[in-house]
């Protein structure tokens, strides 16, 4: 019964509980240590925006205010970054619920931190009706290993 009600809860919420509301995305890009990362990749340290999205009926999300640099390189030289669009869901799986978006975005180069255009997959726990998790969420991206192999990392 409980993973029933939860799996209902989950349907239920994107409509009832997330449509409308506005939320501060922070999105820290740097080198994570025992990843794909190349070793070189981002030496320069963590580079942290913020990014405001209004979650709207239909599955997409407004930007509301466009991302600002707030630690790091980024911050010092003032670097601009462009999200075009954004888009959102929430999953169910075995009775808990997930969050996700997808930013596209112009790409972003902060000295030796590039990342080139494309989509930033978000997706952090959401617990019906409204409550979104406070702790790191996941971001990824759809990358070519081997030339040949598409994958998320």
């Amino acid at each position: 019964l409980g993973a029933r009600a939860a799996a209902s809860r989950c349907r239920e919420a994107p409509t009832a509980s997330l449509s409308g509301a506005t939320h501060r995305l922070r999105l820290d890009f740097g080198r994570e240590t025992g990843t794909w990362m190349p070793p070189r990749w981002s030496q320069s340290g963590r580079h942290e925006f913020t990014l405001d999205v209004r979650t709207e009926d239909d599955g997409t999300a407004t930007i509301v205010e466009p991302p600002r640099p707030v630690r790091g390189l980024a911050l010092a030289t003032g670097i601009k970054w462009a999200v075009d669009r954004a888009a959102w869901r929430v999953d169910q799986d075995r009775g808990a619920c997930t969050l996700r978006m997808v930013l596209e975005h112009q790409g972003l180069e902060v000295s030796d931190c590039v990342l080139d255009p494309g989509e930033l997959s978000l997706a952090i726990p959401f617990f019906p009706p409204a409550t979104i998790s406070r702790k790191e969420g996941l971001m990824s991206i759809i990358a070519y290993r081997f030339v040949v192999r598409k994958e998320r990392r």
